[in-house]
């Protein structure tokens, strides 16, 4: 959260994006999981380009690279090993962004329990 403050100025609108953030990795994760199934390239290379946004507020430089490089390796396919290529990095990266999540979601856990009011 340090970075996103930094990031973003404040801890209301950096835990305003988390929350943004770990509903928008609950919505993809089956999105993401659907596509790597089904081979398509377009639909992963699309979900990437969106977490570019979020990435450097939230996460390290090595997994905005991962998803840069993810998101690269999805648009320039001209061989069956390019999409195989494409395919693992995805699978790879789609890991890493559920550890991210629940990351997240503890981190969303643990404001509200330093902001909620105790309990008469």
């Amino acid at each position: 959260m340090e970075k996103a403050i930094g990031y973003l100025g404040d801890a209301s609108s950096a835990h305003q994006l988390l929350v943004t953030l770990n509903t928008t990795l609950l919505t993809d994760d089956p999105v993401i999981a659907n596509a790597i199934q089904n081979r398509n390239l377009e639909v992963l290379q699309k979900i990437w380009h969106q977490l570019k946004g979020f990435a450097p507020v939230f996460c390290q430089d090595a997994l905005v690279a991962e998803i840069t490089r993810t998101e690269g390796l999805c648009k320039q396919i001209t061989s069956h090993q390019e999409q195989s290529a494409a395919l693992s990095a995805s699978e790879l990266l789609q890991a890493n962004l559920q550890a991210l999540q629940l990351e997240a979601a503890a981190q969303i856990l643990q404001a509200a329990a330093i902001t909620k009011p105790p309990t008469p």
